[in-house]
């Protein structure tokens, strides 16, 4: 059976692999952690990335620290593909925000779409 992670003297040692978790949710991960744990991030030979966990509380259980950081690992991953999925809607509603807060955004935006897609077929006539 693979080890998800090893302990050592006051400190645990996580391998994650990229594949499945991109580097930015490590990163987001990790940053939950800052405030209880010292983090060190390496590449192994393997390409799996590395994370050491140094617990600032030396009475902190290490199972718990491995176990909850994969726990965010998860979360994050999770969160990112939901931002990713949701992009599109995200950016309607912050457009329809920004609209009903300065409704003269709404006509010089279409009067800008309007410009371009003159543009945009008086270059179609020319090049055929």
């Amino acid at each position: 059976m693979q080890e998800f992670f090893i302990k050592g003297k006051g400190r645990v040692q996580l391998s994650v692999n990229p594949e499945v978790y991109q580097l930015s949710t490590v990163y987001a991960a990790s940053y939950v952690f800052l405030d209880r744990v010292y983090i060190y991030l390496d590449k192994d030979t393997n390409g799996k990335i590395i994370v050491w966990i140094f617990p600032k509380d030396k009475k902190e259980n290490l199972d718990i620290l491995g176990m909850e950081f994969y726990n965010e690992l998860l979360n994050y991953a999770n969160y990112f593909n939901n931002l990713k999925a949701n992009a599109g809607i995200i950016k309607t509603l912050m457009q329809r925000a920004l609209f009903s807060a300065a409704p003269t955004l709404v006509n010089e935006a279409a009067k800008k779409e309007i410009e371009d897609l003159i543009t945009n077929l008086e270059e179609k006539e020319k090049g055929a």
